[in-house]
């Protein structure tokens, strides 16, 4: 009978080992700064909040435990891990306040220090506010949905009450979050307006090209005039009414010319 008992004297204390105590203390604990994310993952809006804890007791008087306040209509598991060890916490849950023992995992707050604490659950993702209720007095608190800022405040008493929680809309009632059929007709609907400018401006650029050509007959016009430009340049070149250099420079100016004109008109008749 009494080893009976001392057995199931140690299973109880083991119990109490992994589970937090909701006395242990967390008496002179302040919120430094809270900072609360809040994104869409398709199914459900995931919520991380960051806290940072510092322990305001001057004595010999370490923070052996804290708790969080959740609203209720959370879904799953809340995770609860210290930010840069990645330690996790096992809350024992009363209501909506998750009470965590960090003695159980070898963690305290010692008098002026400070701990930061991950805290990550989900809530419905039709969920149109987010409540939260302070337990401790905090310096700095922010809440921001989908990289938008929604509300900051500094300097917040703590209140257990749920009438002096604090209660943000997440969105309007018309503003509900985009579904997936939404998005790919959104996603259609700029590659058909970018796919019509294009071409628009393809042909915009083809108009433009062909305004910008000689016709048939000026191009013949030229050939004409740079031709008889040449005879009458050969003659006065025969009369010695030009020297030399004047007459091959002015003569391969006008022989280019033409070709360049010859060239044209053959594209044209191709």
């Amino acid at each position: 009978m009494k080893k009976t008992g001392a057995v199931i004297l140690l299973a109880f204390m083991s119990v109490l080992a992994l589970y937090p105590s909701v006395n242990a203390s967390d008496t002179g604990v302040v919120v430094d700064q809270q900072i609360v994310t809040i994104s869409l993952t398709g199914t459900d809006m995931q919520v991380d909040e960051t806290f940072k804890l510092t322990n305001t007791n001057k004595e010999n008087q370490s923070v052996t435990s804290l708790r969080f306040w959740i609203q209720q209509n959370n879904q799953g598991v809340v995770r609860v891990t210290e930010k840069f060890t990645g330690i996790e916490l096992v809350p024992l849950i009363t209501g909506n306040i998750q009470t965590c023992n960090l003695s159980t995992v070898n963690l305290t707050i010692a008098p002026e220090a400070s701990l930061t604490i991950q805290l990550t659950y989900n809530l419905p993702i039709d969920e149109q506010y987010f409540i939260k209720t302070l337990l401790y007095n905090t310096t700095f608190f922010s809440v921001t949905y989908e990289d938008r800022d929604l509300f900051k405040g500094e300097y917040l008493l703590y209140g257990s009450d749920i009438n002096n929680a604090i209660r943000i809309r997440l969105y309007q009632p018309t503003e509900a979050p985009l579904s997936i059929t939404m998005i790919i007709i959104i996603f259609i609907v700029v590659i058909i307006s970018l796919a019509a400018l294009l071409f628009l401006l393809k042909k915009q650029r083809r108009k433009t090209k062909k305004t910008g050509v000689e016709s048939e007959e000026t191009l013949t016009t030229k050939k004409i005039l740079l031709l008889s430009l040449l005879k009458d340049l050969e003659k006065q070149y025969r009369a010695q009414s030009i020297s030399n250099e004047t007459y091959t420079k002015i003569k391969d100016e006008y022989k280019q010319q033409a070709v360049d004109v010859m060239k044209k008109l053959d594209a044209l008749k191709k």
